[in-house]
């Protein structure tokens, strides 16, 4: 089960499920992946000070384009469409549609594609199946300085017109530490 229960609803299903919507809804109006991101990248001042050693055991610095090109190669054949980034923000949501709602095989492979590129799980991977909220996973992944949140849930009904003939959506945050300086 993914979440505690709350007056008989799970917690996190309703987050899960808010956050796809959210998610849908912003990346359908933002603009492509062929955005200028150079200037968004981990802070590296951490790593130059670091011995030698320290540095080998690191992953390496990638960009936010490299991360989103990660995730694509995980998803394929979805199309992944991520949010523009915004100056000032540390964080950018994306979605990809799916034609079927995936089962906890499918979102295992997408995580094992995103393991072969670098990104191993930041804790466990939650999956969860029910009349209510249908097959819904959620997964933690963390490379260097870059953390993901990766989520896979039935279309919302709000939404599910305009995704048609999609039946699912994976959801992903990606966000980095930010440099205020």
């Amino acid at each position: 089960m993914i979440g505690p229960v709350l007056e008989g609803k799970t917690v996190r299903r309703l987050g899960l499920a808010s956050a796809v919507v959210i998610i849908l809804a912003v990346t359908s109006c933002s603009g492509s992946q062929d955005g200028d991101d150079a200037s968004v990248k981990p802070d590296k001042s951490e790593a130059a000070s670091a011995s030698p050693a320290a540095r080998q055991s690191k992953a390496p610095a990638k960009t936010l384009r490299q991360v989103e090109r990660d995730v694509q190669f995980a998803v394929a054949p979805s199309k992944l469409r991520m949010q523009d980034q915004r100056r000032g923000f540390c964080i950018v949501h994306g979605t990809a549609p799916t034609r079927k709602v995936l089962g906890k095989t499918e979102f295992e492979a997408i995580l094992a594609r995103m393991h072969k590129r670098g990104w191993p799980l930041d804790g466990r991977v939650e999956h969860s199946d029910d009349a209510t909220y249908g097959k819904m996973s959620l997964a933690y992944l963390k490379s260097g300085e870059w953390k993901i949140a990766m989520g896979s849930a039935p279309m919302p009904t709000e939404v599910r017109d305009a995704y048609a003939p999609n039946e699912g959506a994976i959801t992903v945050s990606i966000s980095w530490k930010c440099n205020d300086g």
